[in-house]
């Protein structure tokens, strides 16, 4: 899936759910890009895998692997209408899961 828009979208929305988090050190945690490497079919839509580069604070930045869960119904329509439902991030573990579903349009 090469579609910038896509994923500059999906970077804003993380670090913004991320900056309303109540435990505060998700709060110095943000997203600076997504590399999509590999996408695998499921029966709900795509699992879309690849490196994350994560920001702590202003300075420190560290890879992290990430799995986007993406509906059908929002494969075969406009990608920049979507919502996040869920994320999960393992500091532990340096990963990130990102389900989302449909939502508004940006702008």
């Amino acid at each position: 899936m090469k579609d910038s828009l896509f994923w500059t979208k999906l970077a804003y929305d993380v670090c913004g759910w991320l900056r309303g988090e109540e435990d505060a050190s998700f709060r110095r945690f943000w997203i600076d890009d997504f590399l999509p490497e590999s996408a695998a079919n499921t029966q709900l839509g795509v699992d879309i895998e690849g490196t994350a580069w994560t920001g702590e604070g202003p300075r420190e930045q560290k890879p992290y692997r990430f799995r986007v869960s993406v509906p059908q119904r929002i494969l075969h329509s406009r990608r920049d209408r979507f919502a996040i439902e869920r994320l999960d991030v393992d500091h532990e573990q340096q990963t990130l899961k990102v389900v989302i579903g449909e939502g508004k349009p940006i702008g």
